[in-house]
């Protein structure tokens, strides 16, 4: 069963910044869709499935957040589609499901009446 196929979530494309840390190192990147439930960040040097990072990103009128999530799954370069991992929040509080589903809503209604 592919990716696609697990999700429970509508993903829309977005593309924002979003910090992040691993061992000690604090990243940036940028988004390229997401969902109540995850987000694809694309970036050269994905880490490994299973990690944990904690995320910083703006999101509406909540202006920058903090979510954990944990790498569901990897793309690498030269494999099909852009270079980066497949996030999951965990952890996530209400308010900020919230707020991350207006979001998704709204770009998807956009998105259905540019068809």
């Amino acid at each position: 069963m592919s990716g696609a196929e697990r999700r429970t979530s509508v993903r829309v494309p977005a593309r924002f910044k979003v910090d992040y840390s691993h061992e000690g190192n604090f990243l940036i990147s940028y988004t390229k869709n997401i969902s109540a439930e995850g987000m694809f960040i694309c970036t050269d040097k994905p880490v490994s499935v299973g990690t944990h990072l904690k995320l910083v990103f703006p999101v509406g009128d909540l202006h920058e957040v903090v979510v954990t999530s944990k790498v569901a799954w990897v793309n690498h370069q030269g494999g099909n589609g852009d270079t980066g991992m497949g996030l999951e929040f965990i952890d996530q509080q209400a308010l900020l499901k919230e707020a991350i589903l207006r979001i998704v809503n709204r770009i998807a209604v956009v998105e259905s009446q540019n068809l």
